[in-house]
């Protein structure tokens, strides 16, 4: 006997309906991409866009937000960025990461 997995709430294939996610459209459209992933266990999930010019936006998916929230919210920050060439970041800290003070040994 075949099984199949169950989805997530009991939903049928095609039964999800979702907005239009015009600027994440645009962005794949223009050589871009999209990647949503959980990234590690201190991190989270992630949504981020970028094309070879700019990275338009990584978000931390919030407690309880559904994907489609956080798409919704991926599509909002491409169209934000794209205006003002300023990448929305919230998985990076600001000022960068800080060197951890240890050093690699060169190998000659």
């Amino acid at each position: 006997m075949e099984r199949h997995p169950r989805r997530p709430g009991g939903h049928q294939s095609g039964g999800i309906t979702h907005p239009t996610f015009t600027n994440i459209e645009w962005v794949i459209a223009n050589h871009g991409s999209i990647t949503i992933g959980e990234i590690s266990a201190d991190v989270g999930c992630v949504a981020a866009a970028a094309d070879p010019h700019l990275c338009y936006a990584m978000l931390a998916r919030r407690e309880r937000e559904s994907l489609i929230d956080l798409m919704g919210r991926l599509d909002r920050a491409i169209a934000d960025a794209a205006e003002s060439s300023i990448t929305v970041d919230e998985i990076n800290p600001p000022g960068g990461f800080k060197p951890s003070g240890k050093r690699k040994s060169r190998r000659p």
